[in-house]
């Protein structure tokens, strides 16, 4: 029979292995989360009404709620942003007419963040923001770094970029001279202090008809359900108010 010092020190053994696995796991960025992030942003690329996009926008400009969103192509939360709820949201609301959706520049993470800032400003001067949004981001789910954050560290190069502007179908040309611009850079700038000016610290944050978002972004698409519902029931309430005041 087996001492009880020796199953104790076998349990022990066997807890760290078990711990050592789990580590090994996260550092390497390996446990399906990303893979799965890589699915959803394929699937939302497909389903993107790409004849409701305008520049940094999607959707109707007579949406009763507008909701911009500042974000960082380096921050992880921005990426399962992006990839879990925003299709959702473009889905039920920007489709429908209720909901108008604007990304900003917020490069907070370093100088690849105001690269591929840089990167973006460029590719919606050529009506193309969001397929290059899109290339960024599947890029990043494809690296693990919303399981393994890894920033500055050449995925947003100006080679890479330019290489994405290529096969979005950019005019290089063009790209160059607007990503060499130093006015393209000032504009990243602007949007980055515009975000601040409301008080945004962190990535992503959020705003409903220019109006900081209470309380941080909700983590789940229900909970992006639940806020966007409220909001859109004491907008038409605000209507029904005025419009029985008005004589």
């Amino acid at each position: 029979f087996l001492s009880g010092r020796f199953i104790l020190i076998a349990m022990v053994l066997v807890a760290i292995l078990v711990v050592g696995i789990g580590v090994i796991a996260t550092i390497s960025g390996d446990d399906g989360d990303d893979s799965g992030l890589v699915e959803l942003l394929v699937a939302a690329e497909a389903n993107f009404p790409s004849d409701m996009a305008d520049g940094y926008a999607v959707g109707s400009e007579d949406a009763p709620l507008t909701i911009t969103q500042y974000e960082d192509f380096q921050c992880p939360f921005c990426l399962s942003y992006t990839a879990r709820n925003e299709p959702g949201i473009i889905d039920q609301y920007v489709k429908s007419g209720q909901v108008r959706l604007i990304f900003q520049n917020f490069p907070i993470l370093g100088l690849e963040s105001v690269a591929a800032g840089k990167a973006v400003e460029c590719a919606a001067q050529q009506d193309k923001f969001w397929e290059m949004q899109h290339e960024l981001f599947l890029l990043q789910a494809k690296e693990g770094q919303a399981s393994n954050e890894k920033n500055n560290v050449g995925r947003f190069s100006d080679d890479a970029l330019r290489g994405f502007a290529g096969d979005i179908g950019l005019d290089l040309d063009q790209y160059d001279t607007c990503f060499a611009d130093s006015t393209t850079l000032e504009t990243v700038q602007d949007s980055a202090a515009t975000a601040r000016s409301f008080g945004l610290s962190g990535t992503p944050g959020f705003l409903f008809n220019g109006v900081p978002l209470p309380g941080g972004a909700p983590a789940s698409f229900e909970g992006w359900q639940e806020v966007i519902d409220a909001e859109l029931e004491r907008l038409a309430g605000d209507d029904g108010a005025d419009a029985t005041a008005t004589p």
